[in-house]
């Protein structure tokens, strides 16, 4: 598919099918009035949804609570959380149909909207106290609880683990900067306008990943944070650059932590990756291959959710490899047309002669396969590839340059196998032609 036509494509995906709708926009709009106007203009929404990157469908959102600046002294959890639990039970004016329970917790207060017994949305209100230091937008730097980091799913655990822990009061706060992390999301967004796009479609690919392989550990945030950092490279990319360009780096960013927290800079906001099992690693690079795959052969006929639906794939043998792998995007111009052809070695008893599209051919046999080109420009090089069937006892699946990896090429195992020709001009595939070959026994 054309870069122009693929990032068409996927700017339709992320605004029709996995932005906030209107709805949930308008609902979070009267919910964070209604708690401004019961605890006053020093709130601010934080999180996802104040940096553009939420998702649907959205189920909660943070609201920091400013109150004070902090004095490490004097300063415990649990007053201005009661001072809140007590401010909001008795003030706060429901602007929807649901019931409001609302509930203290160690580290912040939960307004959540029911229906029956049914949790419809949710709002976290969490004290913060000024630092004293601002960062480079002027905006104030926080110290907030140590739960702002996880997500309000995973909270519940986190509260009980850490009241286990029996911690001094003072390390209950860490320090926090999300209203730069807003700041620099409104830059992004006003040079990039891709940036919220592609981070929502890659969070739903995260979360539809979590759903169907509960082994699937990567956060959000660092999902965000790493498409941050290529957008500062690159601040003209668009989508389709973009999410390659994160899909190819994120192995690698699960090796170690290399994204500092910017209120904080001996921290890391990926700290969590040191945690991560080998099959948890492997997990996430089996989610990514399977989402490249998809993305290597899209057309304008497929449906992108089938890019997030969040499969695995797990290659076949060391040798098997993709484009992805050397970082080259498959973006085919319509223009560039390729041909394989198949040519068949004379043996005895058996004619010369070129394989068919269907490619049926009897095993023991020596096929050399060349490529007509025919383009408007100098095509820069063919890579080719030979994939065995997945059944086979080599499966195969390595690309080489110039040629097929052995020329002539021998039929040994019965199967439904093929070859793939791609012509790469300036580091992009702009063509790709296809042989089967199907062997069976004489």
């Amino acid at each position: 598919m054309k870069k122009a036509d693929l990032n068409v494509k996927l700017r339709d995906y992320a605004r029709s099918q996995v932005s906030p709708t209107e709805a949930e926009r308008n609902l979070v709009t009267k919910l964070y009035a209604s708690i401004r106007e019961t605890l006053g203009t020093s709130c601010y929404l934080i999180g996802s949804y104040a940096r553009f990157t939420a998702s649907r469908p959205m189920h909660d959102v943070d609201v920091l609570f400013v109150a004070g600046d902090f004095q490490a002294s004097q300063i415990a959890p649990q007053p201005i959380l009661s001072w809140l639990h007590r401010k909001l039970s008795s003030e706060f004016k429901n602007p929807t149909p649901y019931r409001v329970e609302i509930s203290q917790q160690t580290h912040s207060v939960t307004v959540c909207f029911m229906d029956n017994k049914t949790e419809k949305f949710a709002i976290d209100v969490v004290p913060a106290f000024r630092s004293g230091a601002k960062n480079e937008f002027g905006d104030d730097i926080y110290w907030v609880p140590e739960i702002l980091r996880v997500s309000r799913r995973n909270r519940r655990a986190q509260y009980e683990a850490l009241e286990k822990r029996n911690k001094k009061e003072i390390e209950w706060w860490i320090k926090s900067d999300p209203r730069g992390y807003i700041s620099e999301s409104t830059r992004l967004n006003e040079a990039c306008p891709d940036y919220r796009r592609v981070t929502k479609l890659v969070k739903r690919w995260k979360h539809n990943c979590k759903k169907r392989n509960g082994e699937l550990e990567l956060k959000s945030f660092h999902v965000e944070q790493l498409i941050v950092r290529i957008i500062r490279q690159n601040p003209k990319a668009e989508i389709g650059t973009i999410l390659f360009d994160f899909l190819c780096q994120l192995p690698d960013a699960m090796d170690q932590p290399q994204i500092t927290d910017r209120a904080d800079a001996s921290k890391f906001i990926d700290e969590y990756v040191r945690g991560l099992t080998t099959q948890q690693k492997q997990t996430i690079r089996q989610a990514r291959d399977s989402f490249l795959i998809e993305l290597e052969n899209i057309t304008s006929q497929t449906d992108v959710g089938v890019l997030a639906q969040g499969a695995l794939y797990s290659r076949k043998g060391q040798r098997e490899s993709y484009l992805f792998d050397q970082r080259i995007p498959v973006l085919t111009d319509p223009s560039v047309n390729l041909k394989i052809r198949a040519k068949v070695q004379q043996r005895d008893g058996f004619r010369s002669g070129e394989l068919d599209a269907a490619g049926h051919i009897n095993i023991d046999r020596k096929i050399n396969f060349t490529c007509d080109t025919s383009a408007p420009y100098k095509i820069d090089l063919l890579k080719w590839k030979v994939k065995n069937d997945n059944a086979s006892p080599e499966p195969r699946g390595e690309i080489n340059d110039h040629h097929t990896p052995h020329d002539p090429e021998r039929t040994q195992y019965p199967g439904a196998h093929y070859v793939e020709c791609f012509a790469i001009k300036d580091g992009t595939c702009v063509g790709r032609a296809k042989q089967n070959v199907v062997l069976k026994y004489a």
